[in-house]
Protein backbone atom coordinates (compact mmCIF):
# COMPACT_ATOMS: atom_id res chain seq x y z
CA UNK A 1 0.00 0.00 0.00
CA UNK A 2 1.39 3.05 -1.06
CA UNK A 3 0.93 6.26 1.33
CA UNK A 4 0.50 9.71 -0.68
CA UNK A 5 2.96 11.71 1.77
CA UNK A 6 6.15 12.16 1.00
CA UNK A 7 8.89 13.94 2.91
CA UNK A 8 9.95 17.19 2.68
CA UNK A 9 13.05 17.25 4.51
CA UNK A 10 14.39 14.65 7.20
CA UNK A 11 16.45 15.19 10.09
CA UNK A 12 19.13 12.34 10.76
CA UNK A 13 19.98 13.16 14.15
CA UNK A 14 16.59 13.18 15.20
CA UNK A 15 15.45 10.48 12.93
CA UNK A 16 12.18 12.39 12.14
CA UNK A 17 10.71 14.13 9.20
CA UNK A 18 8.46 16.82 8.40
CA UNK A 19 5.97 15.15 5.81
CA UNK A 20 4.05 16.86 2.77
CA UNK A 21 0.98 15.69 1.12
CA UNK A 22 1.16 14.54 -2.30
CA UNK A 23 -0.10 17.23 -5.12
CA UNK A 24 -3.66 15.24 -6.36
CA UNK A 25 -7.04 15.96 -6.58
CA UNK A 26 -9.38 18.45 -4.10
CA UNK A 27 -12.25 17.41 -2.94
CA UNK A 28 -14.27 20.01 -5.52
CA UNK A 29 -11.86 18.37 -8.58
CA UNK A 30 -13.15 15.12 -7.82
CA UNK A 31 -16.99 16.57 -7.24
CA UNK A 32 -16.62 18.33 -10.35
CA UNK A 33 -15.38 15.21 -12.34
CA UNK A 34 -17.90 12.95 -11.24
CA UNK A 35 -20.56 15.58 -12.03
CA UNK A 36 -19.02 15.59 -15.62
CA UNK A 37 -18.98 11.81 -15.71
CA UNK A 38 -22.59 11.51 -14.43
CA UNK A 39 -24.12 13.98 -17.25
CA UNK A 40 -22.14 12.07 -19.78
CA UNK A 41 -23.65 8.56 -18.95
CA UNK A 42 -27.03 10.20 -18.27
CA UNK A 43 -27.07 11.47 -21.62
CA UNK A 44 -25.97 8.13 -23.00
CA UNK A 45 -29.12 6.39 -21.25
CA UNK A 46 -31.28 8.80 -22.64
CA UNK A 47 -30.24 8.68 -26.74
CA UNK A 48 -30.24 4.68 -25.89
CA UNK A 49 -33.79 4.90 -24.59
CA UNK A 50 -35.39 6.93 -26.93
CA UNK A 51 -33.57 4.24 -29.96
CA UNK A 52 -35.02 1.71 -28.65
CA UNK A 53 -38.56 3.59 -28.24
CA UNK A 54 -37.79 4.50 -31.92
CA UNK A 55 -37.01 1.28 -33.18
CA UNK A 56 -39.92 -0.10 -31.09
CA UNK A 57 -42.10 2.02 -33.01
CA UNK A 58 -40.76 1.75 -36.36
CA UNK A 59 -40.90 -2.59 -35.76
CA UNK A 60 -44.95 -2.02 -35.12
CA UNK A 61 -45.51 0.47 -37.31
CA UNK A 62 -43.93 -2.14 -39.98
CA UNK A 63 -46.13 -5.12 -38.91
CA UNK A 64 -49.34 -2.79 -38.63
CA UNK A 65 -48.61 -2.13 -42.53
CA UNK A 66 -48.37 -5.82 -43.22
CA UNK A 67 -51.25 -6.62 -41.69
CA UNK A 68 -53.29 -4.28 -43.30
CA UNK A 69 -51.94 -4.67 -46.86
CA UNK A 70 -52.59 -8.68 -46.07
CA UNK A 71 -55.89 -7.49 -44.88
CA UNK A 72 -56.66 -6.16 -48.48
CA UNK A 73 -55.52 -8.90 -50.47
CA UNK A 74 -57.62 -11.39 -48.09
CA UNK A 75 -60.82 -8.98 -49.15
CA UNK A 76 -59.56 -9.23 -53.17
CA UNK A 77 -59.10 -12.66 -52.97
CA UNK A 78 -62.62 -13.39 -51.61
CA UNK A 79 -64.14 -11.43 -54.47
CA UNK A 80 -61.84 -13.24 -56.86
CA UNK A 81 -63.17 -16.43 -55.47
CA UNK A 82 -66.88 -15.78 -55.90
CA UNK A 83 -65.97 -14.42 -59.55
CA UNK A 84 -64.72 -17.70 -60.33
CA UNK A 85 -67.63 -19.88 -58.17
CA UNK A 86 -70.52 -17.78 -60.02
CA UNK A 87 -71.47 -16.37 -56.92
CA UNK A 88 -72.61 -12.00 -57.06
CA UNK A 89 -70.27 -9.13 -56.99
CA UNK A 90 -70.26 -8.03 -53.10
CA UNK A 91 -70.81 -10.97 -51.45
CA UNK A 92 -67.45 -11.77 -50.05
CA UNK A 93 -67.94 -15.24 -49.54
CA UNK A 94 -71.44 -14.98 -49.13
CA UNK A 95 -74.46 -15.65 -51.86
CA UNK A 96 -76.04 -12.02 -51.05
CA UNK A 97 -74.26 -8.69 -50.80
CA UNK A 98 -72.70 -7.47 -47.77
CA UNK A 99 -73.70 -4.94 -46.05
CA UNK A 100 -71.81 -1.65 -45.97
CA UNK A 101 -70.65 -1.82 -42.55
CA UNK A 102 -67.33 -3.32 -39.87
CA UNK A 103 -66.06 -6.44 -40.45
CA UNK A 104 -62.71 -8.65 -40.10
CA UNK A 105 -60.67 -10.94 -41.70
CA UNK A 106 -57.57 -13.42 -41.31
CA UNK A 107 -55.27 -14.49 -43.77
CA UNK A 108 -57.55 -17.80 -44.51
CA UNK A 109 -60.94 -16.46 -44.38
CA UNK A 110 -63.57 -18.03 -46.62
CA UNK A 111 -66.11 -14.97 -45.87
CA UNK A 112 -66.12 -12.03 -43.72
CA UNK A 113 -66.43 -11.77 -39.99
CA UNK A 114 -68.53 -9.61 -38.11
CA UNK A 115 -66.34 -6.92 -36.86
CA UNK A 116 -65.69 -7.91 -33.07
CA UNK A 117 -63.29 -5.21 -31.20
CA UNK A 118 -60.57 -8.55 -31.16
CA UNK A 119 -56.97 -8.54 -30.39
CA UNK A 120 -54.82 -10.35 -33.19
CA UNK A 121 -53.18 -13.68 -32.05
CA UNK A 122 -49.81 -14.52 -33.14
CA UNK A 123 -48.80 -18.20 -33.80
CA UNK A 124 -44.83 -18.21 -31.73
CA UNK A 125 -44.41 -21.78 -33.85
CA UNK A 126 -45.58 -20.41 -37.57
CA UNK A 127 -45.19 -16.42 -37.42
CA UNK A 128 -48.60 -16.45 -38.45
CA UNK A 129 -51.20 -14.00 -37.41
CA UNK A 130 -55.03 -15.01 -36.65
CA UNK A 131 -57.92 -14.55 -34.69
CA UNK A 132 -57.65 -18.65 -34.07
CA UNK A 133 -54.30 -19.70 -32.11
CA UNK A 134 -51.33 -18.52 -30.57
CA UNK A 135 -51.14 -15.50 -28.12
CA UNK A 136 -52.00 -11.77 -28.18
CA UNK A 137 -50.88 -9.54 -29.63
CA UNK A 138 -51.10 -5.20 -29.30
CA UNK A 139 -52.84 -4.91 -32.68
CA UNK A 140 -56.19 -4.97 -34.14
CA UNK A 141 -57.85 -5.08 -37.82
CA UNK A 142 -60.37 -3.69 -38.48
CA UNK A 143 -62.58 -3.87 -42.43
CA UNK A 144 -64.87 -1.17 -43.06
CA UNK A 145 -66.59 -1.51 -46.36
CA UNK A 146 -68.58 1.02 -47.88
CA UNK A 147 -70.68 0.65 -51.32
CA UNK A 148 -69.83 3.81 -53.18
CA UNK A 149 -71.33 2.74 -57.00
CA UNK A 150 -73.77 0.05 -56.31
CA UNK A 151 -73.21 -3.34 -58.02
CA UNK A 152 -69.68 -1.61 -59.11
CA UNK A 153 -67.80 -0.14 -56.78
CA UNK A 154 -66.71 -1.17 -53.11
CA UNK A 155 -64.42 0.59 -50.89
CA UNK A 156 -62.28 -1.00 -48.09
CA UNK A 157 -60.60 0.34 -45.82
CA UNK A 158 -58.44 -1.60 -43.28
CA UNK A 159 -57.36 -0.38 -40.42
CA UNK A 160 -54.34 -2.08 -37.92
CA UNK A 161 -54.28 -0.12 -34.34
CA UNK A 162 -52.00 -0.78 -31.42
CA UNK A 163 -51.19 1.13 -27.97
CA UNK A 164 -47.62 1.12 -27.85
CA UNK A 165 -45.43 2.38 -24.75
CA UNK A 166 -46.89 4.74 -22.60
CA UNK A 167 -50.26 4.10 -23.70
CA UNK A 168 -49.95 5.57 -26.69
CA UNK A 169 -52.70 4.91 -29.70
CA UNK A 170 -51.62 4.56 -33.13
CA UNK A 171 -53.06 3.14 -36.44
CA UNK A 172 -52.04 2.07 -40.02
CA UNK A 173 -54.49 2.62 -42.84
CA UNK A 174 -54.92 1.22 -46.73
CA UNK A 175 -57.77 1.73 -48.52
CA UNK A 176 -58.47 -0.19 -51.76
CA UNK A 177 -61.64 0.37 -54.12
CA UNK A 178 -62.93 -3.34 -55.60
CA UNK A 179 -64.62 -3.09 -59.00
CA UNK A 180 -67.17 -5.56 -60.15
CA UNK A 181 -65.49 -6.13 -63.98
CA UNK A 182 -67.07 -8.90 -64.58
Amino acid sequence: MTSNLRPKTCNPQSATCDLKPDSGFTLIELLVSIFIFGVALSAIVYVLTINSNTANLVKNSYVASGLAQEGIEVVRNLRDSDWLAGRPYGGFGNTAEFADGGYRVQWNSQILMSSLDTFLKKDAATGIYSYDAGTDTIFKRAIQLTTMNPGIEKRIVVTVSWTDRGNISRSVSAEEHLFNWR
